[in-house]
Formats: structure tokens, C-alpha cells, sequence
């Protein structure tokens, strides 16, 4: 069974409102959320928390390999939301999950 989470990442999918990648999420200009995966190696998840700081936007950090298996893409590590009531909607369901946990700046 799908989580919500789940869904709402198959919508933005849908939608072409999420970025894939450390790089092409270094070139946004407006992001709404960043989530990347724990397993993100350490230089990545530095240029993922400059984007953070760049784009104004809160930062979900997802254990170990779960993000590729929520978007069925195995070597998906860091993904950026572009559509503002999606990134809400992932935010409210992703205070209840365990499995998410809020950045909240250094180590999480």
C-alpha cells in the first residue's frame, strides 16, 4: 500500500514540479523543499545545505535509501520541490512519518 508520501511524490512527478539531482538543483532559482537521502555523500549534502540557505526552504533528510524506493528510481538521492501546496502537503504528512526527520542545521 502507498504511503502519502508516496503519492504526493508521484504527483510531482506527474506535474514536472520536482528537480532530480544535486546539480540541476544547484541552478534552481525557487524551490519550495529540498529532500535528499541520509545514504547522500558528505560534499553533496554541503552543496545541498548551500542551496538550502540559497533557496529559503526547509530540508527533509530521508533514512538510508528510502527516497529511490518512494519515487521507484533507485539512484534518486536528492530531489528539490517546485510546487508550493505539494512541498506543504509532503511537509504535514512527514512530521508523523519516522522515517523523515526536519534539517534543522549541523549534524542530523
Amino acid at each position: 500500500m502507498k504511503n502519502k508520501i508516496e503519492t504526493y511524490l508521484g504527483f510531482c512527478v506527474r506535474a514536472r514540479q520536482i528537480v532530480f539531482g544535486v546539480d540541476e538543483i544547484a541552478k534552481q532559482r525557487k524551490s519550495w523543499l529540498l529532500i535528499i537521502d541520509n545514504a547522500l555523500g558528505d560534499n553533496s549534502q554541503k552543496e545541498i545545505q548551500k542551496a538550502r540557505e540559497r533557496l529559503r526552504c526547509p530540508l527533509l533528510v530521508v533514512e538510508d535509501n528510502a527516497l529511490g524506493a518512494l519515487l521507484h528510481k533507485g539512484g534518486v538521492k536528492a530531489v528539490s520541490i517546485k510546487d508550493q501546496n505539494l512541498a506543504s502537503a509532503i511537509l504535514s504528512v512527514a512530521e508523523n512519518e519516522p522515517q523523515f526527520k526536519l534539517y534543522s542545521g549541523g549534524t542530523n
